[in-house]
């Protein structure tokens, strides 16, 4: 059995604590349901969260896609270009309701990191969309590998292992049953469902013996169908239970010791010494192990349509292991190798302080704002299909350098059920190791807090502790969306800031854990002679009696500028300044009427959902009959100045606000305080 000390993120919390993200939209395993809550919670990966979270994926036109894959709007940004200066940049925002960062003036009751990657597929078109269960190979390839949202909320199909596979003598029939078996899981992945990782990736998973180095606390995980412990087997998840095609072990740790089919964008952590390691073992810059069988004796794979080189894991899950794994193959005993690969070959993350959040709260940071990370959109990714995932890890301060000391491993184990694990909280409080007050590391565990010398006095109190939550691990995915590449007639010293739209349909009790409707970023901040792109979608799903204007379910959205300030101007902006904020009413517009030095016919665009792309069929006083997205392209930034703007729909004064703001300054000056 595997021993390797892994310095892993885990985590700790209880049962409502979860993370959402706000921008791009994550979907939390949500994706076109007309209720509150998700109807699957298993559809995609494991996230932990509220039924209630995440928002529904977006619609093209006037009404919800349903069945038809064409109807839904993914999200499309641009790629940068190779220097700083021609840098695309989209925010990533999220919440996390049980707290992160900290310092002297505020600290952190958790010990937390957030990590946030994506996930791209390079041969979906519109064209090769999965069209039905036909045979064919390229049929089965696209089926498998096609990454998507799905139209349908319910979970792939998979077959689990059998004992045909790995009990007896007879190679050859065990090769068989297990052939049989991946071609019938092959054959029932659906092409209405959604797919992120593959069936191939969850059968490697399974079949991978656990890391035998990881701290599992009390928890007994049991060996299901194979006889030993697999990857699909936590502390967290420690049932086995499947979430898509997830690998429950690559999602509870990072990083992971195996290839994956993430990269790395950014890692917040409560400790920046930690930072150096985390770059250093990130599969943006590092090779990882796999085990590599002979090409034909897993024949199967190739019958499959899939790459024989390519980077899935194999079966045993470390070097020595590996090379110690004879098998019987065409009448001799053959063994596979250690192959190291699977590195993206590109900058590894950037590693920063994690951010502050207050606990038992959904909100904004001490800024102001909710807490994001402003990406710079990857040059040479361009993708049809993505999706960006962020895992919030959170850990209990009883285990030793808040969970990652590598001492934390497999020999604090409890020993048996019932029992104590080793980790030692009774020093932590001036007690000997072996005490009679209770301190121990364990399941609910019950403490004499005062030493009372009557015996019959009963003053135990029991600390609510559950094992496989300290710590613990949340996670949210967005929906997918499209890297386009940059355009030819962007200026090589300017960079794309994207503005979009968070939220959803109805007023703060229906939308939360979401939010409502608001401007990303409500304060946009960027130089003369760069470009924005503007951009929305939204859903014509949502539950029927969400409140809102306009006709019932839908998502609607536009950009008017606000009228004049009226009273006088002061501070830094003076007369650069346009949009009266507190107001309520658009500009009314004439030849001289301007955001950012838009064209008339941009603002009508903005307004109206009007112009090439976009999609308005009659009423359009509340948007009604215009389309839930709206793309209006690059546009540069030709004035400096403040540019106030807000939705004419989602502003009802007394219950919602929707307005924002673009700062832009000349080319290399620092944005003014307003």
């Amino acid at each position: 059995m595997m021993r390797l000390v892994v310095i892993g993120m885990s985590l700790v919390m209880c049962l409502w604590a979860d993370t959402y993200m706000t921008n791009p939209r994550g979907s939390n395993n949500r994706l076109n349901e007309n209720t509150a809550t998700r109807t699957n919670a298993n559809r995609l990966f494991d996230s932990q969260n509220n039924n209630r979270g995440g928002y529904n994926t977006g619609d093209r036109f006037d009404n919800a896609a349903g069945n038809e894959p064409r109807r839904q709007y993914a999200m499309q940004y641009y790629a940068s270009g190779p220097t700083d200066a021609e840098a695309s940049k989209l925010i990533v925002e999220w919440t996390n309701q049980h707290g992160c960062g900290g310092n002297k003036d505020s600290p952190h009751k958790t010990n937390c990191n957030i990590v946030i990657q994506m996930m791209c597929q390079t041969n979906g078109t519109d064209a090769s969309y999965p069209q039905g269960q036909g045979n064919g190979q390229q049929d089965r390839m696209e089926r498998n590998t096609y990454l998507r949202d799905g139209t349908n909320t319910n979970t792939q199909n998979y077959a689990q292992p059998n004992q045909n596979e790995y009990v007896g003598d007879n190679q050859n029939a065990k090769n068989n049953a297990y052939t049989a078996r991946m071609n019938g899981n092959y054959a029932n992945v659906q092409t209405n469902r959604g797919l992120h990782e593959t069936v191939w990736w969850y059968d490697m998973c399974r079949f991978r013996e656990a890391n035998g180095g990881l701290y599992i606390a009390d928890q007994n995980l049991g060996k299901g169908s194979l006889g030993y412990v697999g990857s699909e087997r936590t502390r967290q998840n420690n049932n086995g239970n499947r979430r898509g095609y997830e690998c429950p072990e690559e999602r509870d740790y990072y990083p992971y010791w195996h290839p994956t089919h993430w990269r790395d964008i950014v890692v917040f952590t409560n400790d920046v010494k930690r930072c150096d390691y985390y770059k250093q073992e990130s599969q943006n810059v590092k090779n990882k192990g796999y085990c590599k069988y002979p090409d034909n004796y897993l024949q199967f794979k190739e019958a499959q349509g899939h790459n024989l080189n390519d980077n899935n894991v194999r079966i045993m899950n470390n070097k020595e292991d590996c090379e110690n794994h004879w098998v019987e193959h065409g009448g001799e005993m053959v063994k596979p190798e250690w192959v190291e690969g699977g590195t993206w070959n590109m900058a590894p993350p950037e590693c920063l302080p994690s951010p502050w959040s207050r606990d038992n709260h959904h909100g904004n940071n001490m800024d102001g704002f909710m807490n994001n990370y402003n990406w710079t959109v990857p040059e040479d990714i361009l993708h049809k299909n993505c999706v960006l995932r962020l895992r919030y890890n959170i850990t209990a301060g009883e285990l030793p350098d808040g969970g990652f000391d590598p001492s934390i491993n497999h020999e604090l184990n409890a020993e048996a059920d019932d029992e104590p694990t080793g980790i030692d909280v009774a020093t932590m409080h001036g007690l000997d190791k072996e005490n009679d007050r209770g301190y121990y590391f364990q399941q609910d565990a019950v403490v004499k807090v005062f030493d009372i010398p009557d015996s019959n006095v009963q003053l135990d109190l029991e600390v609510t502790l559950n094992t496989n939550q300290f710590g613990r691990t949340f996670e949210d995915r967005t929906h997918v969306f499209e890297i386009r590449e940059r355009p030819p007639g962007v200026d090589k010293d300017a960079k794309i800031h994207n503005l979009n739209v968070r939220g959803k349909r109805g007023n703060i009790v229906q939308t939360y854990p979401g939010v409502e409707y608001d401007y990303q970023p409500n304060r946009l901040e960027i130089e003369q002679g760069d470009y924005v792109h503007i951009q929305w979608t939204g859903a014509d799903s949502n539950p029927a009696n969400n409140a809102g204007q306009g006709r019932a379910r839908t998502d609607r959205n536009n950009i008017v500028p606000l009228r004049k300030i009226t009273y006088p101007k002061e501070g830094a902006w003076e007369d650069e300044a346009h949009g009266c904020f507190a107001c309520n009413y658009p500009e009314l517009f004439t030849n001289s009427t301007n955001l950012l030095g838009m064209k008339r016919d941009d603002l009508m665009a903005l307004a109206y959902h009007s112009g090439a792309g976009s999609h308005y069929f009659g009423d359009i006083e509340e948007l009604d009959d215009t389309g839930t997205y709206f793309d209006l392209g690059l546009r540069m930034v030709k004035e400096a100045g403040i540019w106030r703007f807000f939705c004419t729909r989602n502003n009802n004064f007394t219950n919602r606000s929707q307005k924002g703001e673009v700062r832009a300054v000349p080319k290399g000056e620092k944005v003014k305080k307003a």
